[in-house]
């Protein structure tokens, strides 16, 4: 299983490869009209044509919530591992604040067009645009929650799959992302994504949620919002738009800032000595968040959230453990062509591991430790400031273990070696 997710992800990134749309020059509608006293007629042509090809209403559609729900199903398989590293890191964790932040990224969007912020569309073509996708959003979570009908981690319904917090949180974030992203500045796209994803990660945190809960919520609100923007463009036509997309963002001599969303597994099994005893671990699906922002076109610095949860075994029981490391330190890029990329990172930061229990014969406490590792990948801007992008991970660290083994204090060190695969979906900027 976890090997299909890298699987899919490559498929996902040969077949963008393949289906993409030919590259356009660097400049919006009002940059090209702005330039006719300097640019020939026939450039100037050029760019408009350019920037209606760009504009269709197919170009709506993105591949982005087909990799979510392939990895929702992927991770489903996986989802009691996730709810293990939740209980053992944080089990009494509860906060209301995701019942609020999942608006956020809409209400952001209409704060700006009050104040006088030009966006992409007219209030009425907004709105209506807003209340298709929420629309088509609402309807796909509901049928989906009332069919599959999936038992919410804390036992208190049955209608956890998919995540309706998380959707909402994704749709908001894709309307910003079209309405002032793709028109202004990807760093709205940015903001509103981190937001989504906080939202989600805060259902799982609250355990009312399953990690494929959040995952295929996540694809059914962007699918829901690129939808209701394509019934907007059939209707409206080229009526009540204030302001285009910018032509070739997706450009990493322009855009090599990004934020990344990453689903990958670890490649090394370990094994654990306490006493005359052994602990083993098995292969594990891993999820990150990463931020980074490029000083210059090559060098920039950047931070990363990973969170692992293998299964680990003793004797004839078996746990979760939870793994999670915060790193920041360089990123590198060197960009091949506008579109395809190679990558680097240094990081170092902080590690911490949940502890476990096995029936109080051998307790293992939680501990931490530094950590630093190296990375390398490679990209794929496709359109609309996405890009596809697989990561190769080496981290390490020495963690201090303490253990009681039937009554007996044990105190250790571990050198863990840990290699990732992971694919993920980058919002450029």
């Amino acid at each position: 299983m976890m090997l299909a997710a890298f699987i899919t992800t490559l498929l996902l990134f040969i077949s963008t490869s393949l289906c993409a749309t030919p590259q356009t020059d660097s400049l919006s509608l009002d940059t090209a009209t702005s330039l006719q006293p300097t640019l020939s007629l026939g450039t100037t042509s050029s760019l408009l044509e350019k920037q209606k090809k760009a504009e269709r209403p197919i170009m709506e559609f993105s591949y982005v919530p087909i990799y979510y729900l392939t990895t929702a199903l992927i991770v489903e398989g996986q989802k009691e591992s996730f709810r293990g590293a939740r209980n053992n890191f944080i089990p009494k964790f509860s906060n209301k604040l995701d019942d609020y932040i999942q608006y956020s990224p809409f209400i952001l969007t209409l704060a700006l067009k009050t104040v006088g912020v030009e966006n992409r569309n007219k209030w009425g073509r907004l709105l209506a645009s807003s209340a298709f996708s929420y629309a088509t959003m609402a309807v796909l979570v509901n049928i989906t929650k009332y069919t599959i009908r999936e038992q919410r981690p804390d036992g208190s319904s049955k209608n956890s799959f998919p995540s309706g917090h998380t959707a909402t949180a994704f749709a908001s974030a894709t309307i910003l992302h079209k309405e002032y992203g793709l028109t202004r500045s990807l760093w709205y796209s940015a903001a509103g994504y981190a937001v989504a994803t906080a939202t989600g990660v805060m259902r799982v945190m609250n355990n009312r949620h399953w990690a494929s809960d959040i995952l295929a919520g996540a694809g059914i609100g962007i699918f829901s919002v690129d939808l209701g923007y394509f019934l907007g463009d059939i209707i409206f036509k080229d009526k009540y738009t204030l302001r285009h997309n910018k032509l070739n963002s997706n450009n990493f001599y322009t855009s090599p800032s990004f934020f990344n969303l990453n689903v990958g597994f670890g490649l090394l099994k370990h094994n654990l000595q306490i006493g005359d005893k052994y602990i083993y671990s098995n292969l594990s699906i891993q999820t990150q968040a990463e931020l980074a922002y490029f000083i210059t076109q090559h060098i920039g610095a950047g931070v990363r959230l990973s969170i692992a949860s293998p299964t680990v075994s003793f004797e004839n029981y078996s746990d979760n453990m939870g793994i999670g490391t915060l790193t920041a330190g360089a990123y590198l890029q060197f960009p091949l062509s506008s579109q395809f990329a190679l990558g680097g990172k240094i990081l170092a930061g902080r590690l911490a591991m949940s502890g476990f229990n096995f029936d109080d014969k051998l307790v293992v406490e939680k501990s931490h430790s530094f950590t630093c590792g190296l990375g390398l990948s490679a990209a794929y801007a496709y359109r609309n400031n996405i890009a596809w992008r697989i990561n190769a991970d080496y981290d390490t660290s020495n963690v201090p273990i303490n253990a009681t083994l039937n009554g007996e204090q044990h105190s250790t060190h571990k050198q863990l070696h840990q290699i990732s695969l992971s694919g993920s979906m980058s919002i450029m900027f």
